[in-house]
């Protein structure tokens, strides 16, 4: 009898179906159970799939080595397993890589096991040190001396720790052993070795990291740094920032100690990253008790629901039938900054849960998590699990564990938390909605809201899709009746919106240093002499945009990126590239000309913080960016803020939704028409959003608020209208346009694009895959291109797009389904790959 073959699901990104033989000693393994295979060399963890599997010659089928849940409790439930086959399909990513971004860490690990040596093999090992002659002497062992690559298996296992080798670590051997999945498959059976399972929860403790003083400071010799830490770009800038969090940028411990769950924010690779700079001395580690949730201060005082507004209660009216009908609904809750939302969403939730439901709520900034989180706590208290990227992988687990055996039934986190194995899920809430960030830009370019409501449909749920900018899509669907449109036109209190002013740069002059007009700097000390705060927006990080020459009027540049100019950033004294990563110390002269010296662009919000306190003495400045605030650092800061410990908080977009700050009266935008210029359709859209959530900021408590935004463009429609609040006439303005250029509500685009580090191969293969799109779409689908991509070089690569537009989904979907074959890696190192409804054509 033939052993029975399964398609499984293997997280690499080669985009094409896998099928093995079970054998019958490894058990079952229906589908969704995790399961360890051989692949080339190594071993991997996949997951079996529904699908039947793909046709391979017997000769070529490998044998499953392990199965590694139980048939009746598999990682991935039905409803899981087809929402990663809807997401393969429509997304056109390799299935494997949607399974794994669906499962915590440490339930994906490459090979988990670990080679132990029995005492048979420590007898043929000491024999074979004796010499191969006298091998035959040792009754009952094995003569390693006929088998070298045995003998170097086996000696290997003998030299590590007690607790054994991990099996990676033997796969990686120098020189390479042959075939070593089957070398130590072959030890086993001759009873040299054992194999066992690593334990998959880790020890309550994570890794913490701290600066050393060698090499440190703006004044070290490059030369010698540069040769301490390596040509790797990445692990550069992971010395200069935690070196920026020993000078007071970040979150530390007293002892001056960063968890590792913090850095691999920044730095997904961080461990890796992390070894040559101990070994060189530059960075110590220690092992510390971790923290379940690092951006969790403290528990929050318990909290009843609010009696709700007239417009509130006709909403939980109507989400509460839709919710007891058992069936899916999706609705768009639009609502004006500070009319309610969440109060909504809180008890709608309860009512799910009086009825044993489970709810997950997605917010799109990491900034939204702590505040939000407390208000959920607050009402369901350890009901709550949150989920976002400073969990350490045993506190993902952990999390992903007990929301599995429903333990924590309403789950908080930001786009991947639409993958928590929630029981019988009954609602799930996007917040903020028309977010960009909830568009997953590399890897598996899924949107989460979009996988919401195709999760939320086959579970029967209630899907709420809150805003007070939404999408232009989301809008137009609920104009059609796709979904149900509820309104909240009213605050809890009598507050009204806040006054607008529109201050023309063109006239108010902004000063240089602080960006900040006459008009917008009399206002700030009004507000602080009131005893009231005031948050100034500006979405540019960094001290500086760039550091320009004062002779030749050259930028400095990243050597990877075709970006204007790299970020000069004074607490680390150092230039930074956003795009890439890349890290370099300000030159003495121009690298240009060399000779002129160098002197600071355009201000960023480190710059308009430090202008801020020389400038208005005895006024108290906070800071909220990606550099200041990482870990619980983010959660102290709007705490401080929230507690009135600052007059004024300086931030990015990261401040510009979500948060709750009754003392604010007072919200200036330095720059107001910052993205107008972009090259993307949806520029307007997010100006017009932006300006009207950051707006929303002001007058939340029992003082009126008011807004003044600084701008060049002041007669462009997204500020008038932000300037009036009105939603409606900017959306039916912006759809009119859509509607006229077959831009999305009305028309669907797909970007092609094509990367690698040779110019000439990357623009060759784009215009043959733009030519063979040519040739096969029909006649709705517009192929458009190739051009090269407005940021034309990010890291080292050269970047070519095809942009697919069409009013006509099918044919647009049908001739992505051709074009999948041709995706992948190409010749001269080039890499093609598609994005389905983008959000950045950037």
């Amino acid at each position: 009898m033939t052993d029975p073959l399964v398609s499984v699901a293997v997280p690499v990104g080669v985009d094409r179906a896998f099928t093995y033989r079970l054998p019958p000693e490894v058990g079952p393994a229906p589908p969704g159970c995790r399961v360890l295979v051989p692949f080339g060399r190594r071993a991997v963890v996949g997951v079996v799939r529904a699908a039947d599997p793909a046709e391979a010659p017997p000769d070529r089928i490998k044998a499953v080595l392990g199965v590694l849940d139980a048939p009746r409790s598999p990682a991935l439930g039905r409803d899981a397993l087809e929402l990663a086959e809807w997401m393969s399909d429509y997304y056109l990513a390799p299935v494997g890589e949607v399974v794994r971004a669906m499962l915590p860490g440490l339930l994906t690990r490459a090979d988990a096991r670990v080679a132990c040596l029995t005492p048979e093999g420590r007898a043929a090992v000491e024999a074979h040190r004796v010499g191969p002659l006298l091998a035959g002497d040792v009754a009952g062992t094995v003569d390693l001396g006929r088998r070298p690559h045995l003998a170097r298996l086996v000696e290997a296992v003998a030299a590590g720790p007690a607790a054994g080798v991990p099996v990676p670590r033997l796969l990686r051997m120098k020189p390479a052993l042959p075939r070593p999945l089957a070398l130590i498959a072959e030890a086993c059976e001759a009873g040299l070795l054992t194999l066992a399972w690593a334990e998959e929860r880790a020890a309550r403790t994570e890794l913490h990291v701290r600066r050393t003083d060698y090499l440190r400071g703006a004044d070290v010799d490059e030369a010698e740094l540069q040769r301490a830490v390596g040509r790797s770009k990445q692990r550069r800038a992971l010395l200069d920032y935690l070196e920026g969090v020993a000078s007071g940028e970040g979150p530390v411990d007293e002892d001056g100690w960063i968890d590792l769950a913090t850095v691999r924010g920044p730095f997904p690779r961080a461990r890796q990253l992390l070894g040559p700079l101990v070994e060189a001395g530059l960075v110590v580690t220690e092992e510390r008790a971790r923290r379940l949730d690092p951006f969790a201060l403290s528990a929050p005082e318990p909290s009843q629901a609010q009696a709700p507004t007239e417009d509130q209660a006709r909403a939980l009216q109507e989400l509460g039938a839709a919710l007891d009908t058992g069936t899916f609904r999706a609705a768009l809750l639009e609502g004006i900054t500070g009319s309610g939302k969440t109060e909504v969403y809180l008890q709608l939730i309860a009512q799910a849960r009086a009825g044993g439901g489970g709810a997950i709520v997605l917010v799109p900034e990491i900034a939204l998590t702590p505040q939000l989180a407390g208000r959920f706590r607050a009402r369901f208290g350890e009901e709550v699990a949150v989920l976002h990227s400073g969990l350490t992988p045993a506190g993902r687990y952990d999390a992903w564990h007990q929301i599995r055996t429903g333990a924590r039934p309403i789950v908080i986190g930001a786009r991947s938390a639409i993958f928590a194995p929630v029981p019988d899920l009954r609602v799930v809430v996007v917040d903020e909605e028309h977010d960009p960030s909830f568009k997953q830009e590399d890897g598996v370019r899924y949107h989460a809201r979009d996988v919401a409501l195709v999760r939320a449909k086959a579970a029967g749920a209630v899907v709420v899709l809150g805003s007070a900018t939404p999408s232009l899509e989301s809008f137009h669907n609920a104009s059609r009746g796709r979904y149900l449109h509820l309104h909240l036109r009213t605050r809890p209190t009598p507050r009204p919106l806040p006054t607008v002013e529109v201050l023309p740069l063109a006239v108010h002059r902004p000063d240089p240093r602080s960006l900040l007009s006459a008009r917008l700097k009399e206002a700030l000390r009004e507000t602080v002499a009131a005893g009231e705060q005031a948050i100034l927006f500006l979405n540019r990080r960094g001290f500086a945009t760039g550091m320009q020459c004062d002779t030749c009027g050259a930028f400095v540049q990243c050597p990877d990126c075709s970006g204007a100019s790299m970020t000069y950033h004074l607490g680390r004294n150092r230039l930074l590239c956003h795009l890439c990563g890349y890290v370099a110390s300000v030159p003495e002269r121009c690298p240009s000309c060399s000779e002129g010296a160098m002197v600071h662009g355009g201000a960023g919000t480190e710059r308009v913080e430090v202008a801020l306190s020389a400038q208005l003495p005895g006024i108290r400045v906070l800071r909220l960016d990606r550099d200041s605030a990482r870990g619980q650092g983010l959660a102290r800061t709007l705490e401080r803020f929230r507690r009135r410990e600052a007059d004024v908080l300086v931030g990015t977009q990261m401040l510009s939704k979500g948060h709750d700050f009754p003392g604010v009266t007072l919200v200036g935008v330095l720059r107001g028409d910052h993205g107008l210029g972009l090259p993307d359709p949806r520029a307007a859209e997010r100006t017009f959003a932006l300006l009207t959530q950051v707006a929303g900021r002001a007058g939340r408590g029992d003082r009126p608020g008011r807004v003044l935004i600084q701008a060049f463009a002041v007669h462009h429609p997204a500020i008038e209208f932000a300037r009036a609040h009105d939603y409606r006439g900017f959306a039916r303005r912006e759809l009119e346009q859509r509607d006229a250029a077959n831009n999305p509500p009305y028309g669907h685009l797909a970007l092609v694009r094509v990367q690698g580090p040779d110019e000439r191969a990357v623009q060759q293969r784009a215009e043959l895959l733009a030519e063979g799109l040519r040739a096969r779409a029909d006649e709705p689908v517009q192929v458009l291109g190739p051009v090269p991509a407005p940021i034309a070089r990010l890291n080292r690569k050269v970047r070519w797009q095809v942009l697919l537009r069409s009013r006509d989904r099918p044919a647009l979907r049908a001739l992505l389904r051709r074009l999948r074959p041709a995706l992948g890696p190409g010749p001269g190192r080039t890499q093609a790959m598609v994005d389905v409804d983008p959000q950045n054509l950037l």
